[in-house]
């Protein structure tokens, strides 16, 4: 067996005892710890489908979903800061678009996690119809992506504090595997008044 394998393995263990460890802090109130927890299980989740990416063992499971759904329970939690104001906009949204919900929510949360580390008092996640494709924003207002990020190499990212790159990675490899009529999905990342981090898939 090998190492990667054993830590797979490992990682989904390590998730398990997470679970009961949340569900103790649960019962007494402690909500701080409790999204401590989640959000090292999402860290954890992440790494396990990396490791299956790197493999060639990740399978999309596609259905139909509805956006706005996604996108107000996502913009409904905390990922960091408390004193950071989470706002939707979901005006242009579809009714239904084919995706794979529990990767996609996945992307969304690395994504607004990283936003909440730089916002300053808001963060926008949006979800809407554009040209044949469904656009999928978290959009922060700090200081911005760093020319190192922007480059798209996202293997290249170097850890810090405040990160690995694989989210990015990631995130990359799970938007390409949406394709449609020869069409794939992507992530694009800019600086608009902060950080814009969009996911794009094909309908």
């Amino acid at each position: 067996m090998s190492f990667a394998h054993i830590a797979a393995l490992t990682i989904h263990d390590v998730k398990n005892s997470l679970s009961s460890i949340a569900s103790a802090a649960e019962s007494h109130g402690d909500t701080p710890t409790v999204q401590a927890i989640f959000n090292i299980s999402d860290t954890l989740t992440r790494l396990l489908v990396f490791y299956r990416s790197e493999h060639e063992l990740l399978r999309l499971n596609l259905n139909s979903h509805a956006p706005e759904d996604l996108i107000f329970e996502l913009a409904a939690n905390k990922y960091g800061q408390s004193d950071i104001e989470i706002n939707s906009e979901l005006n242009q949204a579809p009714v239904l678009w084919v995706y794979d919900e529990m990767l996609i929510r996945m992307i969304l949360v690395n994504a607004l996690q990283n936003a909440s580390r730089y916002a300053k008092s808001r963060i926008v996640i949006s979800a809407k119809e554009c040209s044949g494709y469904l656009e999928m924003s978290v959009h922060d207002d700090g200081p911005g992506f760093s020319d190192t990020v922007l480059e798209e190499d996202y293997s290249n990212i170097p850890a810090s504090q405040n990160g690995t790159g694989l989210g990015l990675l990631l995130a990359k490899r799970i938007a390409a595997l949406h394709v449609n009529n020869n069409q794939q999905g992507r992530i694009e990342l800019s600086n608009q008044n902060g950080g814009l981090f969009r996911l794009i898939i094909p309908a």
